[in-house]
Parts: structure tokens; sequence; C-alpha cells
């Protein structure tokens, strides 16, 4: 699912235009370039005008990608030399001095360094010259030439180092961040009443400065190991980016969804390197817990790879079966099967401990099922069924519904002031799970969770919580469930899973929230964003994906096939 093109190809020009070098051509995915994937005329450092051609990739380059396929570095190279310039430099270009540029967002390795060395001895000339530009070059031209470009604030600025500052610790929360973002979307500023060209002018300007500032903070995380906030931190991005767009009207705005788009190739090119990095792990047995007991911080932290495993596999499929992409399609798949291999090597998967583990495990039921992986979705809820039905029962290890750090560690360690009604008090996880198993048509799996109503749970309020019209005002800006909604309350268990069928349908023709309702992201081609809102702000799936999923899941299937 890596490919060379992305962000990088979408900032280049940009950054090119900001060192007064004209682009000419553009990177073309799938178009064949004799080895060239930008060209451009400007001067250089010593004001010379000269002809410059990119040869872009990703990642850090060793042995294997300089020379063993088509397109490895050396292949290029030489496809430069032996067919771009003889057959596709323009006449009005053909007497200019030739640059060419390998450049890259990782470094180049050791390994390769006599290669590099030789290979320009070999082919330069007196009018060729060869230069190899690693990501920290890239990233200080972009910092250099296109942050003062779009003039970022001193304040921003201040708030974007201190992030790089902090990134790499695992415990930051990304508070510089989110502040920065704040500033270049004008957080706080009223809606703007209207379009007007001013205002589209200025989102665009806030969308380039801010994938540039994402993109730093990408590599830093990278280079710090500790991608999984640089995942937080597109996710924010998307969703605040979106928000940018939709209040101020210019959701069919063709400059905008293009500015915006690059924030999405980051996202998109960031969760597969945060996925590719975690893979091996999440298919070893216990190999989160590091061969630990069951603890309360373990499980939150399975349950939350869990909802990310499942988010960014949910954002690649619908973003494959919208462009029709069969090698991003392929690399979703991938990403259903390691999603089945940590629930089955992480035996606490089965355990959750927050009641709001039910958006986690909503997502990732609904991957397995838009992925027709609906098997190892009916193979998940006994085993959650089950341990949900002990947990209740012994009033030792359920999903508490307060969601608080504190309250379940007195829970699991010392239980002598643990107010257990309190902790049992409302649950969105058994009506979830019941209606699930349900829906899948776990009959004998919904009969024993559907028990704890007369026993362990006779007290507890179980509800649900549905989108209303109001919600996508929310919806991308935090927890939309506290602003917006409908709540369904106390729902009641049926006896059997066909009665609970029954009223399912009867909910989706008879009540206030028969329809569904399409957010501002849907409408505009954008599905998945609603899932990362879901799981990024911790707010309830909307029931009606699994309440209707026979034709839901079968239309992305569809697409699937």
């Amino acid at each position: 699912m890596l490919k060379e093109s992305g962000e990088f190809d979408a900032l280049l020009p940009d950054l090119l235009l900001a060192m007064n070098i004209v682009p000419l051509s553009k990177a073309q995915p799938g178009v064949r370039q004799a080895g060239v994937d930008v060209a451009a005329v400007g001067n250089d450092d010593a004001g010379v005008r000269a002809l410059w051609l990119f040869l872009l990739k990703r990642g850090d380059l060793g042995r294997r990608d300089w020379d063993s396929q088509l397109q490895s570095v050396r292949q290029s190279l030489d496809e430069i030399k032996d067919v771009y310039l003889r057959n596709h430099v323009s006449p009005e270009h053909a007497g200019l001095p030739v640059k060419i540029i390998i450049a890259t967002t990782g470094d180049f390795k050791q390994e390769i360094d006599q290669n590099r060395v030789g290979y320009v001895d070999a082919n330069k000339l007196p009018n060729r010259t060869y230069e190899f530009w690693n990501g920290d070059q890239v990233a200080a031209l972009l910092e250099r030439h296109l942050l003062n470009e779009y003039a970022l604030p001193a304040e921003a600025r201040s708030q974007l180092r201190r992030t790089l500052a902090l990134v790499g610790q695992p415990e930051y929360d990304l508070e510089h961040y989110f502040a920065l973002l704040k500033m270049l979307f004008a957080w706080g500023a009223d809606d703007a009443k209207g379009v007007s060209e001013k205002i589209e002018k200025d989102c665009v300007r806030s969308l380039v400065t801010t994938s540039l500032a994402l993109g730093i903070l990408v590599r830093w995380s990278a280079q710090e190991e500790n991608l999984r906030n640089a995942v937080l931190a597109c996710e924010r991005t998307l969703l605040w980016g979106w928000e940018a767009i939709r209040s101020r009207g210019l959701t069919k705005s063709k400059s905008i969804l293009q500015g915006y788009r690059r924030l999405i190739h980051i996202y998109l090119a960031t969760s597969v390197e945060y996925f590719n990095r975690v893979q091996p792990h999440l298919h070893t047995e216990n190999a989160l817990g590091r061969y630990q007991r069951e603890s309360a911080l373990l499980t939150a932290r399975i349950f939350e790879e869990i909802g990310m495993i499942a988010t960014i596999g949910l954002s690649h499929l619908l973003w494959a079966v919208a462009a029709k992409d069969a090698e991003r399609m392929q690399g979703a798949g991938s990403i259903a099967e390691t999603l089945k291999a940590l629930i089955t090597t992480h035996p606490c998967s089965g355990s959750p401990c927050y009641d709001g583990h039910c958006t986690d495990i909503s997502l990732a039921l609904l991957f397995f099922c838009f992925s027709s992986r609906v098997e190892d979705a009916k193979t998940w809820i006994p085993e959650l069924v089950a341990r949900l039905t002990f947990g209740f029962r012994t009033g030792q290890w359920f999903p508490i519904a307060t969601d608080s750090f504190d309250d379940l560690v007195a829970l699991e360690i010392d239980r002598k002031d643990v107010d257990l009604k309190k902790l049992k008090e409302t649950s969105w996880m058994i009506p979830t799970v019941a209606q699930w198993a349900a829906a899948l048509h776990e009959d004998q799996t919904y009969t024993h969770l559907v028990g704890l109503r007369d026993d362990a749970c006779k007290e507890t309020c179980f509800q649900l919580w549905y989108p209303d019209e109001k919600t996508d005002q929310f919806r991308f800006r935090g927890p939309a469930h506290y602003e917006s909604g409908v709540a369904e309350a106390p729902i009641d268990l049926p006896a059997t899973a066909e009665e609970m069928r029954a009223q399912m349908r009867r909910t989706r023709a008879e009540s206030p929230v028969k329809e569904s309702i399409q957010s501002s992201a849907t409408a505009a081609g954008l599905p998945w964003l609603d899932f990362i809102a879901c799981r990024h702000f911790r707010t309830p799936l909307d029931p009606s994906f699994w309440q209707t999923w026979d034709s839901k899941i079968a239309a992305v299937q569809k697409g699937v096939e």
C-alpha cells in the first residue's frame, strides 16, 4: 500500500514555486514518465537557469531500492539519461544545464553510498549534475520557504516547536499541536455567512500551511519512533480541517477539496507506516502485554489498538472502493487479517473495561463485515458475551459506566470503597453487543447476554444514542453525543434474538430516528471521516449501521468485489 507519490508529490510543486523554480510537469501515478516525476525550470543557487528533473521516492533507500527491480533508483536514472533527455526535453530547454535530483522523505542508507558515488562519477557531464535530497533536507526547505511564504504566526511557530520537542514522549497529549490547529483554522471565530472569495482564499492558505506543519510533525514522530502520536495528530487535523470547511460552507469548492486531499494523503501514508510498524507485534501471542497478566492499563491499550486498526482499515477500504484502487483494497484486506490476529492473540480483547469501548467494538465488527469477513465478527461476539456475562455477575471485571481510569483501578485493586451500583448504573455496551448478536444471527449468544437483565444488571439502564440533524455541527469538533442526537433509554432486551430483530425493524420504520442521518463528510464522498470522528472523540457509532446492516454492508461488499 506504500506508494512513491502522495503528499510529497503534492507539496513539491508548491515548494519549487516558493524557490522561484517553475514546474513544467507533475507526477502522474500510472503514467510512463521516463524516470522523471517532476520537471521544472529555474535558477540554481549560483543564479544559473537550469532544467530540474526530480525522481521522487518515499522512505529510507537501501540496496534493494537502488538496483533490484524496474522502478529502482538506478533503473529510473538510466531511463532519465537514455530516454527523457533524448526525447522529452522541449527545444527551448534543450541548451539548459540539467540538474537531476533524487529526493526521498527518508534517508539514503550507508550501504548504497559507494553505488551513488560510482554512478555519479560515471554519468556526470559538464552540463549535467546529480543531487541527493534526504528527508531532512526536504523538511528544511519546506520550513525555510513555504512556512515563511504562508506567514506562520510567531505564536504558531512556538507551538510547533513545543510539539516537536515533546512528540516522542508516549504520554504527550499533543496539546500544543491542537492549539496550533486552532490558530491555523481560526478556531472560535464566527462562522462565515455566505461564501466569499476571501474566505475561500484564507481557507486554502490555512490548509496548505497545516499540511506543511503536519508533515513536519509526522516525520519528527517517525524519527522519535512514536507514530501513534502522528496518527492521532493526523486524525485531529482531518476532523478540525473538515469542520473549518463545513462551517464556512466550502464543501463543494474544488480548490478547497484539493487542499484537503493533501491532509488525506498524509493520513493515509502515516496510517500505513504505523500499521507496518505494529503489524508483526499484533500477530504474536500477548505481544502488547509483554507476558504480563491482564490489567486495566493493558486492556485499555488493547481496545485503543482495536479501534485504531479498525478505523485505519475502514478508511483505506472505503477510499479504495471510491477510487477503485485494487492495491489499496488488497492492503485493507491485510489490515483486516491483522485485526483478527490482534483479537486472537490477545485474550483480554474479549474483556472491555470501559462502557465506551462499545465504539471500538462496533468499528471492528463493521470493518469485518465491510471486508466480507462476517465469520470473523461472528467468532468474536460469543467471546465478548461470555466475558461480559461473567464480569457483570461476579462484579470483578466488567465495562464500567464512568469510563474513569481511577474507578477502574479501584475496581481491580482495592474494592473496599467501590460503589458497584454506580459503576453499573448505565450501559451502552450491553444493548450494542446484543443488537450486533441479533443482527449477525448469533441467536444463542444473544440469549446468554440477555439473561443479565434479570439478575446482575436488573438495575442497569440500557441505552443507545442516535445522531440527529444537529449532530453535523458537533461531530468533527468533539464528542457529538453531549451536544446533539437522541437517546433511547431505557431499552428493553427481548427474550429472543428474533424479537430483537423485529424491534430493530420497528425502530427503523416507526421511531423518530427511522431515517439515517447523512453527514457533510459522507455527502462529499468521505464517509470514513465519520468513523474517525467516532473513534477519536469517543462518540458512539450510529446504530443504523448494524440495525440495517444487510443493505449497508452489502453495498460496500459489492464495491470490494
